[in-house]
């Protein structure tokens, strides 16, 4: 569906406003900036603001979730052959491929992420109800012969990696694809968890 033009400027100005404030979030500290900073900066008014976020959190936050949208997404669409273990590692990899050109604006992020510790609950908070989503994603992938329960334990191991992963290429400056570190360590302990995938019959 073509895009309005209403809708287009409604876009530039949420992505304006998210751009403003990830650079003074990364530049001043989180707990540091207002909303009538990151306003200000953008050259708008706090009203304007809120009518694109509840919260400076949710600036942060919008980002997560349609990273994890994304995830979601890349799960299902998988290969029907690849069993829930393979398919999660797979999926994990599409969505971490970060983009030369944006691998600064990601390093940012996770800047952030690692010195707001009340927006990193918050994060940690929604991915409860994420994780159990995506459990049951596998657990349907799997036919019934595994549980939701069991898969829950795979997406809980398999995410911990990921994003300790994520930290450490943020800390060592950003430099190469997050995505290739991310499917090295993963291949580290999807030989242990792929034995799940053996009992569905997928590989």
């Amino acid at each position: 569906m073509t895009e309005s033009m209403t809708d287009r400027r409604r876009r530039l100005m949420r992505d304006e406003l998210g751009r403003v404030a990830m650079r003074l979030f990364a530049e001043r500290g989180f707990d540091q900036v207002t909303v009538d900073d990151i306003a200000a900066a953008a050259g708008t008014s706090p009203r304007t603001f809120f009518r694109y976020f509840p919260t400076k959190d949710d600036v942060v936050l919008d980002y997560e979730r349609r990273l994890q949208r994304r995830l979601l997404a890349a799960v299902r669409n998988r290969p029907v052959g690849e069993g829930p273990v393979v398919a999660l590692r797979n999926a994990y990899i599409e969505t971490s491929h970060v983009e030369r050109g944006e691998r600064d604006r990601v390093r940012q992020l996770g800047q952030v992420l690692q010195n707001a510790p009340a927006l990193r609950a918050r994060v940690n908070g929604e991915r409860i109800a994420e994780d159990a989503e995506l459990a049951e994603e596998l657990a349907a992938r799997a036919g019934g012969r595994l549980g939701a329960a069991q898969l829950r334990v795979v997406v809980v191991a398999m995410g911990a990696v990921a994003a300790a992963e994520f930290r450490t290429w943020v800390v060592d400056g950003g430099r190469g694809d997050p995505a290739k570190r991310i499917a090295a360590a993963l291949d580290l302990v999807i030989d242990g968890l792929g034995s799940l995938d053996d009992r569905t019959g997928r590989v």
